[in-house]
């Protein structure tokens, strides 16, 4: 007989371990959900605006369309993983594969509502925009006066948020010359301190990033829409929500509750209590 290897074992070890990990990650119903009286939210960790240390945008959306099913909110945390894709199996329809994490959420808030990304995921539903997301700068007068095109930048020094997309459009922007002009901050409250003291003439983010450093900050600095960048998505994108693809019942109530809180104005005052605008998808 053949002996076993240990990377046979190890092999069935894991499996084992994903056995356990996907045991429980059934999506429940309304029904189930009302039951239960609780909704869990999936949210992402250390994201401000909208969701930090247990306070945010995506928070308090959560609890809201949680208050409009009748039930309480769970909010659940997650690391954001490689892609959105990753980000979906993981808090909408699988959980993590190890087991890591609080398991699959009921329904995942701020998820990106694009054709592609729903072919890509057929298991989940992608559905009920509720917000425009659109890159912004904020930047200062005195060092940076004009900024319609990117030549307008020469020896200033720009910030920007470590592994985004408007980190990379700016990296390679004009050949790459701005490389070493650029600095990276890892949330938008580290960028407001170097504005603040000079060490930047802009911050490059989205307009929900930068609108709070402005209400912080008062008339010292100026928001403006960027140049044209390679790779920028000029017209923004939608937010929107997720669930299990098979949950059309719960869809279908999330869906008529980001409609009645767009007309009763409940949206626009969840964004406006930290100082961002909501804009209304395309």
């Amino acid at each position: 007989m053949r002996p076993v290897s240990f990377t046979c074992l190890v092999t069935a070890a894991i499996a084992a371990v994903c056995t356990i990990a996907y045991s429980g990650a059934q999506a429940r119903d309304l029904a189930q959900i009302r039951s239960s009286g609780t909704l869990r939210v999936g949210v992402y960790k250390d994201f401000p605006p909208y969701s930090d240390q247990g306070t945010g945008i995506d928070v308090e959306l959560g609890r809201a369309l949680a208050e409009r099913l009748g039930v309480a909110v769970d909010v659940r945390a997650y690391d954001a993983g490689e892609n959105m894709d990753d980000d979906l199996r993981n808090i909408v329809w699988k959980g993590n594969f190890l087991g890591l994490g609080p398991g699959p959420s009921d329904v995942m808030v701020h998820v990106p509502v694009d054709p592609g990304m729903s072919f890509r995921n057929p298991q989940v539903k992608i559905f009920a925009p509720y917000h425009r997301e659109t890159m912004a700068v904020i930047r200062t007068t005195e060092l940076l006066p004009k900024l319609d095109a990117i030549t307008d930048v020469t020896d200033q020094s720009l910030g920007v948020e470590t592994e985004s997309i408007m980190s990379f459009a700016l990296l390679s922007s004009d050949a790459g010359r701005l490389r070493e002009q650029i600095h990276h901050f890892h949330s938008p409250y580290e960028a407001q301190r170097a504005l603040e003291e000079g060490r930047i003439a802009g911050f490059f983010g989205m307009r929900s990033q930068v609108e709070p450093i402005k209400a912080a900050t008062g008339a010292k600095f100026v928001i403006s829409t960027p140049p044209p960048l390679p790779g920028l998505p000029q017209a923004g994108w939608a937010l929107g929500l997720a669930v299990e693809a098979d949950n059309v019942e719960l869809a279908q109530a999330l869906q008529d509750a980001i409609a009645d809180m767009a007309r009763d104005g409940t949206l626009d005052r969840i964004f406006g209590k930290y100082a961002v605008t909501r804009m209304a998808p395309l």
